[in-house]
């Protein structure tokens, strides 16, 4: 059964009328009388009736052109589909951000996205650093914004997004807290909150590097997973944390921040994708990302 045989017989079901359809669809009507005897015995029934009186329906051919005009439809819309997909039109996408991410990078990405394909789905996580490479490589998250560095992974590309100052957070009631700026050597002997080294490693290292390099061993009292948590310790004057300004930037709880005057490099959010996904709506969004967020 072939699919010009059947748009053949919907159209000769259409107008009653060898002769109309022909010109409708380009055939002659020996080709056209061709087209639908062959579709009468493939199926074993007869569907048209042509007589004196002109071409009618026979009850089988009533109930398949109901039930072809249906399936034909569907073709076509899934025909429609698969090429809206391979040109990125039409798909989803699983993304997965940390929270600081989640304030402004992955919002502004979608909302510019959606204006390009609106067709293509969304299905947003908030997920830790350490989880977010497993979940690429096992195929379970198609892109993820986290905190740099992290190791090299075979498979996965990693794209920096973002780049911003470290800062010192302060309770309210701190000796440091009136100034605007500190160096990081006025911070020995303070006891710190600080990220959990087993949720995000790379950056666990990445700071403790800067602060030891300064001659500040920090005196940890408490770690977490999120800096939310890290900022309502602070708050609770648990100790003091060096964040990352955006951890900062909606803040609610009675603090102090300080810009630190110390040369020392900037913390880093990336966008890490596996290199063989072979989606085209993943690969127009990471385009998009490295366009609108080129460092």
């Amino acid at each position: 059964m072939e699919i010009r045989q059947i748009r053949a017989f919907l159209s000769v079901a259409d107008t009653l009328h060898f002769g109309r359809s022909a010109k409708l669809l380009y055939l002659s009507q020996p080709a056209l009388s061709l087209q639908i005897k062959a579709l009468e015995e493939e199926l074993k029934v007869t569907l048209l009736d042509r007589n004196r009186q002109g071409t009618s329906l026979t009850e089988a051919g009533r109930i398949f052109r109901e039930n072809s005009a249906i399936a034909l439809e569907q073709l076509e819309a899934a025909g429609q589909k698969a090429q809206w997909t391979a040109s990125g039109r039409l798909g989803r996408i699983r993304i997965g951000f940390i929270s600081t991410a989640g304030q402004e990078i992955v919002p502004t990405l979608i909302r510019r996205f959606r204006k390009l394909y609106p067709d293509v789905e969304f299905s947003l996580r908030n997920i830790l650093t350490s989880d977010q490479v497993g979940m690429i490589q096992n195929r379970t998250l198609d892109v993820g914004f986290l905190r740099l560095p992290i190791e090299e992974v075979r498979g996965i590309e990693v794209t920096t997004v973002h780049r911003e100052p470290l800062v010192a957070v302060l309770p309210s009631n701190h000796r440091l807290a009136s100034g605007k700026e500190i160096r990081l050597r006025e911070l020995r002997g303070e006891k710190f909150v600080m990220y959990e080294r087993h949720f995000a490693p790379g950056f666990h290292d990445f700071l403790a590097g800067i602060l030891n390099r300064a001659g500040v061993v920090p005196d940890v009292s408490q770690t977490a997973s999120e800096m939310s948590t890290l900022v309502s310790l602070v708050d609770s004057g648990l100790g003091i944390a060096v964040l990352p300004a955006s951890a900062v930037k909606q803040r609610i709880a009675k603090i102090a921040i300080c810009s630190i005057a110390d040369k020392i490099p900037p913390s880093e959010i990336g966008m890490i994708f596996a290199k063989q996904a072979n989606v085209p709506a993943i690969e127009n969004f990471c385009d998009l990302a490295r366009t609108l967020f080129h460092i």
